[in-house]
């Protein structure tokens, strides 16, 4: 009956996937906008996937997509805002008259030293409380887990594992 079967996944709730990820991806916003966002104030949580896929060498507006899995036309509009604020800066590529190379201004870099910083931080305290041994193990599942659904969405198997 169908009853039964949604009771049976309602009872399996504190182990589904989705549901987890989607409350710990909530805490993680909110960790941010109280010990991110008062330094940064005019920085949006949306803006965040992309100053952060922005590598030391500079990247392109397709690698970054890529990267933090946003359409191109959402990040173009965030490195617009993100270049109206001063953080990123384009280059031209030299061989590539079509693209620019991003980099991250000064500013850029001091606001992803001090995300990061306290990003190690609330990494640690994850430590304190599991143990270093069992966040590894939860690192390396959930890595495991992202690498299953980029090999699917390149076309290298089925999600219907039965």
């Amino acid at each position: 009956m169908m009853e039964d079967r949604i009771l049976e996944h309602q009872k399996n709730r504190y182990c589904n996937w989705q549901r987890l990820i989607y409350i710990l991806r909530k805490h993680l916003d909110i960790w941010s906008h109280q010990n991110i966002k008062p330094y940064w104030g005019d920085i949006k949580i949306s803006q965040m996937p992309v100053i952060f896929n922005i590598s030391m060498e500079g990247s392109t507006s397709i690698d970054i997509a890529r990267k933090s899995m946003t359409a191109k036309q959402s990040i173009s509009r965030t490195i617009k805002e993100l270049q109206e604020k001063g953080f990123v800066v384009p280059k031209p590529i030299k061989n590539d008259k079509r693209s620019e190379l991003l980099e991250l201004t000064a500013e850029g870099k001091e606001f992803v030293l001090q995300a990061s910083d306290a990003a190690s931080k609330l990494q640690e305290s994850y430590k304190q409380l599991v143990g270093a041994e069992k966040l590894a193990i939860a690192e390396e599942v959930i890595n495991k887990i992202i690498a299953y659904h980029e090999q699917l969405e390149e076309g290298g198997g089925d999600y219907d594992l039965e």
